[in-house]
């Protein structure tokens, strides 16, 4: 069981759907105004936000061309989240050449450097096509990186803010994404806030508030944190999921229309095209699986409706 899913068996895990083809009258609609779109699936209609977090393994390039290409087509991709290297590696260069939005991350590791402005120079001089850098993830909880305090963090945060500003004046800002399970992730916002996360530091129309979902307790939790204290900021969700690939279907259909109502979430990105294939701690969040020979290359049930598949063919 991953950290993400740790604290399901707690709280409870999220009601599944009837099999009916369109929500109950007590679930929230899916308008335009919700950034949601209609998919049609086998469990029923589903409101889904067309974005995914994708991974940089030019290993599996093909494989990702293949599905993001199918899922295009159908209009059900329309961005992807993509932690960035410090040059333009293939997997940008395809998600570029197909004309998809990216929203790159600037790793942890780098926010401690000493000269935080040098980085944001390179990011931006080397992705001049991304509008909105995102600054860290999890920055003192994601496992097998250097620990980030979030002292530490918005003291960079603000230098990066500042000198983006100064320089470029277009470029949009994405604070970290907190954690997704639990309190921890509420509870570290409610510590930016409290070392200087609110309009008179950081305005609400340059800098963007990202979160990780996974849980009803984190979800509660953030919906009481965005009213208390930062109601006045964008939120896009930058990751949600579930490791049960047999649930990815009922977990979209009723969780992101509460995301996209209570949160105000504008966005929310899958995790993720592609996790892995042997890791059983991230591999059941997949979209699609063996992406690296396009021949055996197979989806989730959410990923089939997604590319339009059906008894392995795209219709």
């Amino acid at each position: 069981m991953t950290r993400r899913e740790s604290l399901v068996l707690l709280s409870g895990t999220l009601l599944s759907g009837c099999n009916s083809k369109f929500f109950s009258p007590t679930a929230p609609s899916i308008t335009p105004e919700s950034g949601l779109i209609r998919v049609d699936t086998p469990e029923g209609e589903i409101g889904w936000s067309p974005y995914l977090v994708v991974q940089p393994d030019a290993t599996v390039l093909e494989g990702y061309k293949k599905a993001l290409m199918e899922m295009k087509a159908r209009g059900n991709v329309r961005g992807v989240r993509i932690p960035l290297n410090s040059f333009r590696d293939p997997v940008v260069e395809m998600v570029s050449s197909l004309g998809l939005e990216m929203i790159g991350i600037i790793s942890n590791e780098e926010l401690l450097g000493p000269n935080p402005k040098a980085v944001i120079d390179h990011y931006v001089a080397t992705f001049p096509d991304m509008r909105v850098l995102q600054i860290g993830n999890e920055v003192s909880t994601l496992p097998n990186t250097k620990k980030v305090t979030v002292e530490q963090y918005m003291d960079a945060f603000k230098k990066i803010y500042d000198h983006v500003q100064s320089r470029y004046p277009s470029l949009i800002l994405m604070t970290q994404s907190t954690f997704g399970s639990g309190y921890q992730g509420s509870n570290e916002l409610k510590r930016m806030v409290d070392l200087g996360l609110n309009p008179n530091n950081f305005s609400n129309q340059k800098i963007i508030v990202g979160i990780n979902v996974y849980t009803e307790v984190a979800f509660n939790e953030y919906v009481s944190t965005r009213n208390e204290f930062l109601s006045g900021y964008r939120f896009w969700v930058m990751e949600s999921g579930t490791l049960n690939p047999a649930e990815h279907i009922s977990k979209v259909r009723n969780f992101y229309p509460r995301l996209a109502t209570a949160l105000s979430a504008e966005r929310i990105y899958w995790y993720a095209l592609w996790a892995t294939d042997d890791d059983p701690e991230h591999a059941g969040y997949s979209l699609i699986k063996h992406p690296r020979f396009q021949n055996q290359m197979t989806y989730s049930p959410l990923g089939q409706a997604l590319v339009g598949v059906q008894g392995g063919i795209v219709k």
